[in-house]
C-alpha cells in the first residue's frame, strides 16, 4: 500500500509550526534519515523502490517533502497534484510518516492539515480497511480531522513491485466526498502516472 501512514496519536497539537522542505533529489543532508523513516514505517509491499522514487522526484506533479521543526527532522510527506482537462484540481496524498521518537506529539495532525491546504484541491487518501484496533484508530484520526469516507468505491491498489500482490484499500477525501466521475479520474491518474514509477510492467 502506498497510502499515508498515520503513526502519531490524537494528542494536543505541537505549538511549533512544521516547515516543509521539498526535495528534487537526495542530496539534502537529511534525505537519508527521511528514507530510513520511510523504510521503518511501511512494509515492503507499501514502499516505492528507491530507484523509482528518485525517478519520480523529477516529475513536477510529485511533491516529496521533509517535515522539519526548528531544523530537526520530524518526518516526511508526499503528494501528487494534477488537474483534469475539465479543470478539476486534485491532490493525492501518497505517503507520510512521523519519526518514531516524535510520535504522539500531534505532528500527524499538523502534517495532515498541511496536506489538506486551503481546500481548493480535492484531496484523496488511501487507508487500510478498518478491521482491527490500529486501522480503526487511523480511521478515527482522519474523520476527526475532516476527512470524508468514500467506502462504496471499489478501489484496488496495484503493487509497486512484481513480488507483492495488489490489495484493496478505502478512499477518503477532503473537503467533501467523491463523485463517481472524480473516482474514475483518480483511478486513471493513479494507474497511468503514479504507478509509472514502480517495478510493475
Amino acid at each position: 500500500m502506498k497510502s499515508i501512514l498515520i503513526t502519531s496519536d490524537m494528542t494536543t497539537l505541537s505549538e511549533k509550526p512544521l516547515d516543509l522542505i521539498r526535495l528534487d533529489d537526495h542530496s539534502h543532508p537529511l534525505a537519508e534519515a527521511a528514507w530510513a523513516i520511510y523504510e521503518q514505517s511501511f512494509p515492503l509491499c507499501e514502499q516505492r523502490p528507491l530507484a523509482e522514487h528518485l525517478r519520480a522526484l523529477s516529475d513536477p506533479a510529485f511533491h516529496y517533502h521533509l517535515l522539519i521543526e526548528r531544523g530537526r527532522l520530524v518526518g516526511l510527506l508526499s503528494w501528487w497534484d494534477w488537474e483534469t482537462d475539465e479543470g478539476q484540481r486534485f491532490r493525492f496524498g501518497e505517503h507520510f510518516a512521523i519519526a518514531p521518537e516524535k510520535r504522539g506529539g500531534g505532528y500527524g495532525s499538523q502534517a495532515l492539515k498541511l496536506l489538506q491546504g486551503d481546500g481548493s484541491r480535492l484531496l484523496l487518501l488511501e487507508i487500510d480497511p478498518p478491521q482491527d484496533e490500529v486501522s480503526r484508530r487511523r480511521e478515527r484520526f482522519y474523520l476527526s480531522n475532516g476527512m470524508c469516507p468514500n467506502y462504496d468505491y471499489d478501489h484496488v491498489h496495484p503493487s509497486f513491485r512484481p513480488t507483492t500482490e495488489p490489495h484493496r484499500l478505502f478512499l477518503m477525501s477532503y473537503p467533501r466526498p467523491l463523485t463517481e466521475a472524480e473516482f474514475r479520474a483518480f483511478q486513471q491518474f493513479n494507474n497511468e502516472r503514479v504507478l509509472s514509477y514502480s517495478e510493475r510492467k
